[in-house]
């Protein structure tokens, strides 16, 4: 398979380059599961990448409530921020070729990125989520999430916990979650303990597109039920 320097394919680990692996990856992705592929990069990569982070000194603090969802974390999303080797990373998980591959595995359109780098520190939580925001120009449609954490212990927290199957992935170094962004993509990171020694690092953001009127909610419609009288949660 000929693989351009500028996607993301030509840095994925040689093992997942079978086409069952790829069939497997993209069926699941089409179904809205959450895929989850341990050391996904080139080694020399995902420490490169793991040395960029550890050692930026600017991290901001994005702390908020909407609607029933509270988040805290510190981000990098200011480009004008971005190390040299943030740049570099950007520009493969955004390029073209990157987003044809996305496209080829997912079968959906992906014209556009959002990235950014996450640090979650003691205390840094997101409550549950589904992604399915963005702007006329930037609608989400599939996540990644690089994990890029070293040595993390389970009590530690800063789980990444997916709730259609109750199902946590503890922090993993070089670990990348991918996931088709849709109503029922719920999602949380659960609050890292103030006793926390390492650092919770990762890089993460969406392939999104222009956003349609009625855009695919990823649940086949089949008429509104009225609510019920009573509902006992």
């Amino acid at each position: 398979m000929e693989q351009s320097i500028a996607s993301i394919e030509f840095f994925l680990s040689p093992q997942l380059f079978t086409r069952d692996i790829i069939n497997r990856i993209s069926q699941h992705l089409i179904a809205g599961d959450l895929i989850v592929i341990r050391n996904a990069f080139e080694k020399s990569l995902a420490r490169r990448m793991f040395h960029c982070l550890d050692q930026f000194g600017e991290w901001k603090l994005y702390e908020g409530f909407e609607e029933h969802f509270h988040y805290r974390h510190h981000n990098i999303y200011d480009e004008t921020l971005f190390p040299l080797d943030l740049v570099f990373c950007r520009d493969i998980f955004s390029s073209v070729p990157t987003r044809r591959f996305v496209q080829r595995l997912s079968r959906i359109d992906c014209t556009g990125t959002t990235f950014g780098a996450s640090w979650y520190q003691p205390g840094d939580h997101s409550l549950p989520h589904n992604d399915y925001v963005g702007s006329e120009d930037n609608h989400r449609q599939v996540a990644f999430v690089w994990m890029l954490t070293k040595e993390w212990q389970p009590e530690w927290g800063g789980e990444f916990f997916w709730c259609q199957k109750g199902r946590g992935i503890s922090p993993e170094f070089n670990t990348l979650l991918l996931f088709r962004v849709q109503l029922a993509s719920v999602h949380f990171v659960t609050q890292v303990s103030r006793h926390a020694q390492g650092k919770r690092l990762a890089l993460s953001g969406w392939w999104t597109r222009k956003k349609e009127s009625q855009p695919d909610q990823g649940r086949p419609e089949h008429g509104k039920s009225a609510p019920p009288v009573l509902e006992i949660i």
